[in-house]
């Protein structure tokens, strides 16, 4: 794993990107799940998308990478460390641990069972 990629849990990724508003907060799931269920105020760029739509991250600001449970997060976050970001988060437990922590969402809770 690349140093520039870190790991983080759901309580550090909430803080960090509510308390400064330059970082990013990534969600790398499919369009499908992502209308379902989402965080409010997410960047949405799906995985599947991710080769062309990345330049729409600010590489130098921290991004903090989110999708169901983390499989594709790290996936993100590997392709972003090769293109010169430095500042990476893969949120351990992604969606499914937001969801439990209690924290903001908009959609249905059980779509991501």
């Amino acid at each position: 794993m690349s140093e520039k990629i870190k790991h983080c849990s759901v309580q550090d990724a909430r803080q960090a990107v509510y308390l400064d508003p330059k970082n990013q907060f990534l969600d790398v799931r499919e369009k499908e799940e992502f209308d379902k269920i989402r965080i409010p105020n997410t960047i949405w760029i799906p995985l599947s998308k991710f080769e062309i739509e990345y330049l729409k991250l600010d590489k130098n600001s921290s991004v903090y990478i989110m999708c169901k449970l983390g499989q594709r997060s790290q996936i993100a976050a590997e392709f972003l460390a090769s293109k010169g970001f430095s500042d990476l988060y893969v949120i351990d437990g992604g969606l499914k641990a937001w969801v439990e922590a209690a924290y903001a969402f908009v959609g249905d809770k059980n779509a991501i069972k």
